[in-house]
């Protein structure tokens, strides 16, 4: 299972699926409509449940993400705990 949480100027978008090629594909679409022309202006929050994932899983997230990372994407690895926290947080900051 994978959750993400897409941060940016623009807004912020919360994304949980299975890791496959289309969900990993789709969410990459999601972080690029949150990008401007700045390219360093998104970040992901993501937490994988490596239970059940095989190596070649393992090995198709990691090439994945160093493309995000090399297109300026800042990439944060968490918990599924600590990314609960954070969406939690940020659905009470915007409520005030």
């Amino acid at each position: 299972m994978l959750q993400a949480r897409i941060v940016s100027a623009r807004g912020t978008m919360y994304f949980a699926s299975e890791v496959t090629p289309y969900d990993l594909e789709n969410l990459r679409t999601h972080v690029r409509d949150f990008q401007s022309t700045m390219s360093n202006d998104v970040r992901l929050e993501l937490s994988l449940d490596g239970r059940g994932s095989s190596r070649a899983t393992h090995l198709q997230v990691s090439a994945w993400l160093r493309r995000l990372a090399a297109d300026g994407v800042t990439v944060n690895l968490c918990s599924a705990s600590m990314l609960e926290r954070s969406r939690s947080g940020a659905a009470t900051r915007q409520q005030r």
